[in-house]
Parts: C-alpha cells; structure tokens; sequence
C-alpha cells in the first residue's frame, strides 16, 4: 500500500530545535537528559541539577 501526504498523521515535536542537549552522568552512565531551547533554560538546568549528578556532558547545536 502507497501513503501519501494527504492519508498520513505525522506525531511528534516539529518546534525549534534545541540550544543546548544535556547528558547526566551518574555512575559512569548517561542517567538523564535534558533539553534547552535558550539561554535560560540551560542556566536553570545547570542551577537545579547540576548538584544531583556526578558529571554532565553538554552538547551545543552548530548552528
């Protein structure tokens, strides 16, 4: 069976992409991840749980 544009819902996200991808680091592992679309989401991300982990990787979109 052929889809077309018209017979097909497309689920998910289609809003901006992220500023910054946050990897949470505990025991080794990549244990949470969060998304930042701007500046200050990535401050409060970094204000309220960066104590809560061993370490976090931050990924920065090359835009």
């Amino acid at each position: 069976m052929m889809a077309t544009a018209e017979k097909v819902n497309l689920v998910g996200f289609d809003g901006p992409d992220p500023e910054h991808v946050i990897l949470w680091i505990s025991g080794g592992k990549h244990v949470a991840k969060t998304i930042c679309y701007d500046n200050e989401d990535y401050q409060n991300a970094m204000t309220h749980m960066a104590g809560r982990y061993e370490s976090y990787e931050v990924i920065k979109n090359a835009q």
